[in-house]
C-alpha cells in the first residue's frame, strides 16, 4: 500500500532531481546533461516497488521495454519508425546507436499514463486510447528541445509527423500489453506528481 509518506518521499525526491537537472543543465550542462538517466531510473525504480508486481507482471513489462527498444532501433538503423534521427550523448550507453535508457522512458511513461487515464476511464480500449494519446502529448512537449538537451537530433533539424503517428502506434501496442496486468489506482496521485514535474521541467527550457 502507498502512504502518504511513501508518497510525499517519492514525489519529493523526483522534485529535488529535476530542480537540481533545471539549475545544473542550465549552469553546467556539459555534466548535468550527462546525469539524465537518474531523472528516469530513480522514478521507475520507485514506481515499480511501489506497485508489487508479480512474474507475470514483470514478463508483461519486460516485454514492453523490448518493443520499445526494438522500435527505436528499426528507427534508428532504418528510418521506418518515427522518420529520421540519430540520438546524442545525453541518454548514456547505447546500444547499436539506441541508448538502452530509452526503453525505460517508454515503460515509465506509458505506466504513468495508464495509472491517469484508469482513474477517469473504466472501458478497457478507452482508457489505452487516453493512455497513448496523453503519451504522445508528453512526446510532443520534449521534441523542440531534443537537439537543445542533446537527446537525440532529426534530419534537418525538423519534426516529422510520422514520429507523433508512430508514436501513438507504438504507445497503444504497449497500452494494450499492460492492460494484461492488473494495476490498482493507488499511484493515481503519484503519477499525475510526475507528469506535471515532467512538464515543468521541459517547459522551463522553453524560456
Amino acid at each position: 500500500m502507498l502512504t502518504k509518506k511513501s508518497l510525499y518521499f517519492d514525489i519529493g525526491l523526483i522534485a529535488i532531481i529535476h530542480i537540481a537537472g533545471i539549475i545544473g543543465i542550465r549552469l553546467i550542462p556539459e555534466l548535468f546533461l550527462k546525469t539524465s538517466f537518474v531523472s528516469i531510473v530513480v522514478p521507475l525504480g520507485l514506481y515499480l516497488f511501489r506497485i508489487k508486481l508479480d512474474r507475470k507482471s514483470w514478463l508483461i513489462i519486460l516485454l514492453v521495454y523490448l518493443i520499445t527498444f526494438f522500435s527505436e532501433w528499426i528507427g534508428v538503423r532504418f528510418g521506418w519508425l518515427f522518420g529520421s534521427y540519430k540520438y546524442g550523448e545525453s541518454l548514456g550507453l547505447k546500444l547499436d546507436g539506441v541508448p538502452i535508457l530509452m526503453g525505460f522512458n517508454w515503460l515509465l511513461l506509458a505506466l504513468v499514463s495508464r495509472q491517469i487515464s484508469m482513474r477517469i476511464l473504466k472501458n478497457k480500449w478507452l482508457i489505452i486510447l487516453l493512455s497513448a494519446l496523453l503519451m504522445v502529448f508528453i512526446d510532443f512537449i520534449i521534441e523542440p528541445l531534443c537537439e537543445k538537451l542533446d537527446f537525440w537530433a532529426w534530419e534537418n533539424s525538423l519534426i516529422p509527423w510520422s514520429n507523433y503517428r508512430d508514436w501513438f502506434l507504438i504507445a497503444v501496442l504497449n497500452q494494450w500489453i499492460l492492460s494484461f496486468i492488473r494495476l490498482n489506482n493507488q499511484m493515481f496521485i503519484w503519477s499525475v506528481g510526475y507528469v506535471l514535474i515532467l512538464v515543468l521541467f521541459f517547459g522551463s527550457f522553453y524560456f
